[in-house]
């Protein structure tokens, strides 16, 4: 298949202009709130809390303010694009799965109904003591002439080292991974092949994900799912949209990403046997993984075509960018040329695309939900050792917000427990009262967001509550997962 079947149409601009309008109000409030924060600090409340209301109000305006005016979908600069057809790269769909009997066929179809044909599907059953094993059977049996692989595990080794399983028979030049109880757009591969077939510095690229039950049933059903659903969606495009203006996000996250085969190849097998305080790690899986691609550099000729002429990479600027593109295809066309001017320090480019879309799965139950997020805590803290040792490399601005929020991240325990506990316990209530307002403030600012996104979706209503959890719930599993981190339980 040839991807000029590519819409010749398709629709760039984001929001209108009233909702443009919205928006600009939107940093208006946060910058007015932020001066104000400075006033109250100095003359009202507690410095400590005071003095980090405003690192988070500076850095809520940072976000909003360069994925609103910076941010544009890279797919939009190629989707019009025609590769030729004796170019068009193999594709590795991979899915690890273990005891997904509910979601694995859903998962598989859309792998399998993807608009770009030249792909192959491996699946990995880690040893799944329910039914998912028939049921990839039988999927495989219903399409003989679906490239589908199905590999049955005797016993579970984990994701990672499932992956790396897939990645030994993989023969792809691009890797998607995508988790067991998701299925993706039927364009979605489409979409990514078309990113890395014109960037070549382009190392990986994670899609938008959204919740698969957020629109069932009222206000009060899958309550939880609702949350997580309105909050994957602003941190795809506020966070990540922020981060891949300087082509540096930080998690690609493991409910769909794309990944260059020469970026990661050679890492996998020592990615599957991690090791953290001596001992196997078995956790950081997509941000290790995503770590390691921007830690790297790419070849200095890669990926090469009878018609396409490439320079090695380039020597840095002051600024953290290179002052050429670091695969100059066609010298002479300036179109080329402009699209690949803000390379990073020759190093790979880790991208997010708002057009690659995701269903993504999430824990139905508050018992299910923490347990998943003990699990990222522990990513994340491992990840400081990848991510936080090299991240200085990346361009200066989203390297200071990045270590500013990681920072804050620590300190967030010792905030929400002064204006909890140990404040009120000293007479100051209205420190308490300013930070609780705070809160409210900046889930009502994603609420308005999502809305002004998302048009007709009432999920924005969810957002103020799934800010009150993360702030007075989550900011303690951090501690819980530090001391807990030798434990390597799943489930």
């Amino acid at each position: 298949m040839s991807l000029s079947s590519v819409p010749k149409i398709v629709e760039t601009r984001e929001l209108d202009n009233k909702r443009w309008l919205v928006r600009a109000l939107l940093l208006s409030a946060v910058l007015t709130i932020l001066f104000t924060k400075v006033y109250l600090t100095i003359f009202v409340i507690d410095l400590g809390v005071g003095i980090y209301s405003i690192l988070t109000s500076f850095v809520l305006f940072n976000i909003l303010f360069i994925s609103y005016f910076r941010y544009k979908d890279p797919y939009f600069k190629v989707f019009n694009k025609k590769i030729p057809e004796h170019e068009l790269p193999l594709v590795s769909i991979v899915v690890p799965v273990k005891n997904e009997e509910n979601d694995i066929t859903s998962c598989v179809q859309s792998c399998i109904d993807q608009t770009y044909k030249k792909k192959e599907i491996i699946v990995i059953n880690d040893g799944s003591t329910d039914n998912t094993g028939a049921i990839l059977d039988d999927i495989k049996n219903a399409n003989p002439s679906a490239n589908l692989r199905i590999v049955h595990l005797k016993e579970s080794v984990g994701k990672k080292k499932a992956i790396e399983v897939a990645s030994k028979i993989a023969k792809g030049e691009i890797y998607a991974f995508m988790d067991s109880d998701c299925d993706m757009a039927h364009d979605a591969t489409e979409k990514a092949v078309q990113l890395f077939y014109w960037d070549k510095q382009l190392g990986a690229v994670t899609g938008h994900g959204r919740v698969k039950n957020r629109h069932t049933g009222g206000f009060r059903d899958h309550f939880l799912e609702k949350l997580q659903d309105v909050y994957a969606d602003g941190a795809c495009r506020a966070q990540k949209g922020m981060e891949s203006v300087y082509a540096s996000v930080t998690c690609c996250a493991g409910s769909l990403s794309f990944y260059r085969r020469d970026a990661i190849q050679d890492f996998i097998p020592q990615w599957a046997r991690d090791r953290f305080l001596g001992m196997e790690f078995k956790f950081a899986t997509d941000r290790r993984m995503t770590a390691h691609v921007l830690s790297t550099r790419p070849p200095a000729i890669s990926y090469s075509s009878k018609n396409q002429n490439q320079a090695a990479v380039p020597v840095l600027n002051g600024e953290g960018y290179a002052s050429e593109s670091v695969f100059s295809e066609n010298p002479g066309n300036s179109e080329s040329e402009s699209d690949g001017k803000k390379v990073v320090n020759g190093y790979w480019k880790v991208m997010y695309s708002q057009s690659i879309r995701v269903n993504i799965g999430v824990p139905p139950t508050l018992e299910s939900l923490i347990k998943q997020q003990i699990r990222w805590r522990k990513s994340f803290i491992r990840s400081l050792f990848a991510a936080g040792g090299i991240f200085w490399k990346r361009p200066f601005y989203v390297a200071l917000l990045y270590y500013l929020q990681t920072s804050m991240k620590f300190i967030r325990p010792y905030i929400v427990a002064s204006t909890v506990v140990f404040l009120p316990l000293m007479g100051d209530y209205i420190t308490p009262v300013v930070w609780f307002a705070g809160v409210l403030f900046t889930g009502m600012i994603y609420a308005v967001d999502f809305r002004l996104r998302n048009p007709g979706d009432r999920n924005w209503l969810y957002r103020p509550f799934f800010t009150l959890l993360s702030t007075y719930v989550y900011t303690w599993l951090l501690i819980y997962g530090a001391i807990t981190i030798k434990k390597t339980g799943w489930r």
